[in-house]
């Protein structure tokens, strides 16, 4: 499996813990409470809708850790689960990454994003066969636009009208990119 030897280590990242977490109900239960107490912001990562319950949740997480096309590490800090952070979509023949990310709202805004993307470049970058990490998010969140830009990530393009959320509206998706190259400098 693609990054195999990573599950179920502990990656410190100055004050903050990365970890893969089983699918556990209890684990479902925190990620659940985190996009209800937050759900107007957590629009953002999940525009299909929120989980309805924790189950819901759990099974979503099951399928995910079963799909070798995706690897996310929880983030914690003192024990407490802040968000999420790892590789959204892996594709070894074409030699690419995508990393995605997500924060509940109390940890958003200190730059905890950007200390931790360079770790998880890092991952991505030391297998022989990634070339490229890819990065998306909604041409109105800035907040993510703001971090693929200031960690040096060029923008490759807009795609208009790319996602329909669940008010109808159409909304357009940044795409932003970085070589293996341009990480090395």
């Amino acid at each position: 499996m693609i990054f195999d030897e990573l599950k179920n280590k502990k990656i410190k990242v100055g004050n903050f813990v990365l970890m893969t977490v089983p699918a556990t109900i209890e684990y479902a239960k925190d990620i659940f409470e985190i996009m209800q107490t937050d759900s107007k912001s957590m629009i953002f990562w999940m525009p299909d809708g929120l989980f309805e319950s924790p189950e819901q949740t759990l099974v979503s997480y099951y399928r995910r850790n079963r799909d070798t096309k995706t690897m996310l590490f929880g983030i914690f800090k003192d024990g407490k689960l802040l968000g999420e952070i790892g590789f959204t979509g892996i594709a070894m023949k074409s030699g690419k990454v995508e990393i995605g990310y997500w924060l509940r709202k109390s940890a958003r805004g200190q730059g905890i994003i950007n200390k931790l993307l360079p770790r998880i470049e890092k991952m991505a970058f030391e297998q022989d066969w990634c070339h490229k990490i890819q990065l998306h998010c909604d041409a109105k969140n800035i907040a993510s636009k703001t971090i693929a830009e200031h960690n040096g990530y060029t923008l490759e393009g807009v795609i208009r009208q790319d996602s329909k959320w669940p008010n109808g509206s159409l909304r357009d998706k940044l795409y932003f990119g970085k070589l293996k190259s341009e990480w090395k400098k």
